[in-house]
């Protein structure tokens, strides 16, 4: 039995709607209006709610299961890991106890720890060994981690048993393996002893977090501020500025960095997540407020996603290739791991052709990818996606590596999401056919015992790398899982909220217990938590929450970041990294549930079949809104990027010889092609209407 509840929502840029909300016990349809979503909140336990994504959930399902963090994969891994060791270590002992070449049994000793033969040697060119192996050894663990490098730790450890080898003399120190068989296996029963306190620790912490969460989902839920209806809103000047910025970024040439932070092409200041960035964000603002505007702005999607794939860019993975994949010749970057790439293109493909209805990237070898000279390899939008899915299904994770060996929980839930849109554009149902392994092993496999996601972990071992990160990915998480898993997304967010933002005596918004990643600006490495509040303020607007998206841009803008103009007149956050600008964009942008509906939905149909836009010159032009209520007509806001003046618009997708009014009293007709030119007095913010003539 269904029960259809309506009240009323506030004005959403003076537009008044209804939001009517279907329960049911078993399935919930969700309403929506031109394709996206206008549900309300149930406050009715155990009922499902309006934000489905893959399908309906109950406000149960945001609690921390009891196999969270208690996957088999990692365990087997891990287990498999400790006793290949223990077989190398206790083979070493027995070599160095039972052989009498003292070279062989320096070699041996070297497999308990990176230079440990260096010490039985125990002359002063060894012992100076010993200390450059040690001084080494965090460098090259820090190497396999930030590009995947496995080559390195494995070549100093193995490098320095040999090395040892050549060192010894006639005579060695015998009480060196007493020392290295204590600290060694002494060091593994204190991990794993640790590993069980953290785990114990964080059981209890879900148990904790259990009491709230559901209260807290449903508050956040009741709370959130609905998202204007499809075709109500428009960009103030300000936020326009801003994506000024980001248009001069992706129309930017080809060679030209200068929009860019240029550090490394392994981490996440690389520049492909600029420019990925940049997809997305212009993506939102197309889909959600100019749907009608095609003209510099597809360019600059369009240049930022053919950028990305020269040399300059993609030739990194050429030597993760080689040295953590010790692959010399085939350097597909989409065959074999690689979700950086795979999943963020995938996801800014998708986003960019659901708001634009621009399919040019499905075509054959749409996307050549250049590794080095000689190293193209050709693809297109299906290929993407197949390369996704084809991944996913074969690694016993599901989740799949960036960095070879390594694999990101954020990265994969890029290429989820990348996925979902591909199954909408390309009328396919792998995403769906993933569902269950995908969240069982985020779950199980991803997740800590208390809950929160786990940023990364090794392939190879099973392993993790602690306090990396902590409510900047969070964020992130949260953000992206609106659109399949929102379940565990409102239950992220719920945590980050409770335990996490809090407010000083002054009422200030303050992030506690910071760690990681959160101490730093992801895209240019500066330390400092300032670009952390455009994480903050996207999420919260991605949730509906204006009071935090408003208080961490107000930080940003005015405490961390000032706000600078350029001689354009675009606007920037002086010193924030060129990825944050564009979280920080998206902060700007988004309402209730954008990112989600931008995902599973795009514009209406109405609004991807109306009359264009297409020619407006830039920045004399600027687009506040774009939108076609009825597929025929269509509602322009216009402002002038520099001095006022007359500007030719060029308009597209008309019927041909139909002669059309506009709101100025002039008039237009379309060509034999449905195209039409028009010089239209652009003079502060200018709305235009055009409406065919019966």
């Amino acid at each position: 039995m269904s029960l259809t509840l309506t009240k009323a929502i506030p004005a959403a840029n003076g537009v008044h709607h209804d939001d009517s909300l279907a329960l049911d016990k078993v399935q919930v349809n969700e309403p929506r209006m031109n394709g996206f979503s206008t549900s309300g909140i149930s406050k009715y336990q155990n009922e499902a709610v309006g934000d489905f994504g893959w399908g309906p959930w109950t406000i149960q399902d945001v609690l921390i299961p009891p196999n969270a963090g208690r996957g088999l994969i990692k365990k087997y891994h891990q287990r498999r890991t400790l006793y290949q060791y223990l077989g190398l270590s206790l083979a070493g002992l027995w070599v160095f106890h039972n052989v009498s070449n003292t070279s062989y049994r320096a070699a041996a000793l070297g497999l308990l720890f990176p230079g440990a033969g260096f010490t039985a040697v125990a002359t002063i060119p060894s012992i100076l060994a010993f200390l450059a192996t040690v001084v080494l050894t965090p460098v090259t663990v820090f190497i396999w981690f930030a590009m995947g490098g496995i080559f390195f730790p494995l070549a100093l450890w193995f490098g320095s048993s040999v090395a040892a080898s050549f060192m010894a003399g006639d005579k060695l120190f015998d009480q060196a393996p007493i020392f290295w068989a204590m600290f060694c296996y002494g060091g593994a029963l204190w991990l794993m002893s640790n590993a069980r306190s953290l785990n114990a620790a964080g059981y209890s912490k879900a148990q904790e977090r259990n009491k709230y969460l559901v209260k807290a989902v449903q508050e956040q839920q009741a709370t959130a501020v609905p998202a204007p209806i499809p075709g109500s809103r428009e960009l103030s000047l300000e936020t326009l500025r801003h994506v000024q910025h980001v248009l001069e970024r992706g129309l930017s040439a080809r060679d030209d960095f200068s929009y860019h932070d240029v550090i490394d092409q392994f981490q996440t200041g690389a520049v492909r997540y600029q420019l990925y960035g940049v997809v997305d964000v212009l993506s939102l603002y197309q889909c959600h407020y100019v749907p009608g505007f095609h003209g510099y702005l597809s360019k600059a999607s369009q240049n930022c996603i053919e950028k990305s794939l020269q040399k300059k860019i993609m030739s990194y993975w050429k030597w993760e290739s080689i040295f953590g994949r010790f692959t010399l010749s085939d350097w597909n970057p989409i065959k074999k791991d690689n979700i950086m790439v795979t999943g963020y293109l995938s996801s800014a493909i998708g986003l960019y052709a659901q708001a634009s209805g621009d399919m040019r990237y499905n075509e054959k070898n749409a996307l050549e990818f250049v590794i080095d000279d000689g190293k193209h390899y050709k693809t297109n939008y299906e290929g993407l996606a197949d390369a996704l899915h084809e991944n996913m299904t074969e690694n016993p994770y599901c989740l799949y590596p960036c960095e070879p060996n390594w694999t990101y929980s954020l990265c994969n839930l890029t290429g989820m999401a990348g996925l979902v849109i591909s199954d909408r554009i390309l009328g396919r149902d792998l995403g769906q056919k993933l569902r269950n392994r995908f969240e069982r092993s985020l779950e199980e496999e991803f997740t800590e015992c208390d809950g929160r996601i786990l940023p990364i972990r090794s392939e190879f071992t099973g392993l993790t790398l602690p306090g990396l990160c902590g409510t900047l990915t969070d964020c992130i998480n949260a953000k992206l899982l609106t659109a399949y898993l929102p379940h565990l997304a409102h239950r992220t967010w719920a945590i980050i909220r409770k335990e996490f933002i809090t407010y000083d005596k002054n009422g200030q918004l303050q992030v506690r217990d910071l760690k990681g990643a959160d101490k730093m600006d992801p895209g240019n490495y500066r330390g400092g938590e300032g670009a952390l509040r455009a994480f903050i303020a996207a999420t919260a607007a991605e949730f509906g929450n204006e009071k935090i998206r408003q208080e961490a841009l107000d930080q940003l803008d005015q405490i961390y970041f000032p706000v600078e103009t350029t001689k354009s007149g675009a606007h920037y956050n002086k010193g924030l990294s060129t990825t944050s600008q564009n979280i920080a964009l998206m902060a700007r942008l988004v309402k209730h549930r954008d990112l989600a509906n931008a995902t599973l939905h795009g514009p209406s149909k109405h609004a991807l079949e109306g009359p264009l836009l297409e020619g407006a010159p830039f920045p004399d032009v600027l687009v506040a809104k774009a939108y076609s209520p009825d597929g025929k007509s269509l509602d322009l806001v216009l402002y002038n990027g520099n001095d006022a003046g007359t500007f030719e618009l060029g308009f597209e997708r008309l019927v041909p010889h139909q002669r059309y009014a506009l709101s100025t009293g002039d008039y237009i007709t379309a060509d034999r092609v449905g195209e039409a030119k028009y010089q239209a007095r652009i003079n502060g913010r200018t709305q235009i209407v055009l409406s065919p003539i019966s």
